[in-house]
């Protein structure tokens, strides 16, 4: 529970921080690199809790 706890928190903490980055319009691919870290910890997230 702790592992999966940490990996929803963080993965929602970058999803904020893509959007703000999005927001702000940082380089395209920096956003994407940003969107693709918080979309790996929310896949670890969901395998950790099945």
């Amino acid at each position: 529970m702790p592992s999966t706890l940490m990996l929803i928190v963080l993965a929602a903490t970058l999803a904020v921080v893509t959007l703000q980055a999005w927001r702000l319009g940082n380089e395209r691919r920096d956003v994407v690199l940003l969107g693709t870290f918080s979309a790996t910890l929310g896949l670890g997230a969901v395998a950790t809790a099945v």
